[in-house]
């Protein structure tokens, strides 16, 4: 009996984690409205953590299936498709601005992103567009490089803001967000020790240069980190490529 509910319960956790996941994303939401930028934080953390352990347990007692893989797809919906849309389009709306709606353009963008994922075979090696919860970080590190470093705060009342610097990062980091989460780029995968010891290299190049920069700037680090992460994951696919290295890709 008691073997019989630990199966049980071992079974469940992955899902459970899912779910964990999505009720972390519901709880920023509460956070945005408010702006508590440090608690919005620990909480994005708290779902990328359940993210990440979720599939992980999943393969290792083999319950991973259609229904967790769909319900993770629903979870990062709302952690890393709703969240980082929604504290994108509160900052522009806290400023003022009049396009402050197509911060959800971002939410849209990651929509699109996660049904691809779902309809899509992967190997785990590499991921074919930027992930969500990158994304998501990165949003993140510009919400904290706004408030630390007092951006945008001296926008004159007479100044158009549609016509600000401000509304140009608006507009340019949709754009991009958008784009690289639905491009055809191979953005790698950190779940996969390449067999290579120069691509191996280059990781650890990648990770370190991120563990300074996070030291240095904090959360506001993740503004470079995942620029970086493309990057790399370019320089990898080329470089590599180019010396006849095998390199995985998605089918």
């Amino acid at each position: 009996m008691i073997r019989a509910c630990y199966i049980c319960v071992m079974q469940w956790l992955p899902n459970l984690l899912t779910i964990s996941n999505a009720f972390f994303g519901c709880l920023s939401l509460i956070f945005i409205h408010n702006y508590n930028l440090d608690l919005i934080t620990i909480l994005i953390t708290a779902s990328l953590l359940c993210d990440l352990f979720d599939g992980y347990l999943a393969r290792k007692i083999g319950s991973d299936g259609e229904i967790g893989k769909h319900l993770d797809s629903l979870a990062d919906m709302i952690s890393f498709g709703v969240v980082p849309g929604a504290i994108i389009t509160k900052i522009a709306y806290s400023l003022g601005s009049p396009i402050f709606f197509l911060g959800f353009f971002i939410t849209l963008g990651s929509l699109y992103r996660l049904a691809k994922f779902n309809a899509e075979k992967s190997n785990g090696n590499y991921f074919t567009g930027l992930p969500t919860p990158a994304n998501s970080l990165m949003i993140l590190g510009i919400a904290w490089a706004i408030q630390e470093y007092n951006l945008f705060q001296n926008i004159s009342n007479d100044q158009p803001l549609i016509n600000s610097m401000f509304s140009i990062l608006f507009i340019v980091t949709i754009t991009l967000s958008v784009y690289v989460m639905n491009s055809s780029l191979q953005i790698m995968s950190f779940k996969w020790i390449p067999k290579h010891k120069e691509q191996l290299i280059s990781r650890i190049i990648y990770a370190i240069i991120s563990v300074i920069l996070l030291i240095i700037f904090k959360a506001t680090a993740f503004t470079l980190i995942i620029p970086l992460l493309v990057l790399f994951s370019l320089i990898e696919r080329k470089l590599f490529k180019s010396k006849n290295y095998e390199i995985p890709s998605r089918n």
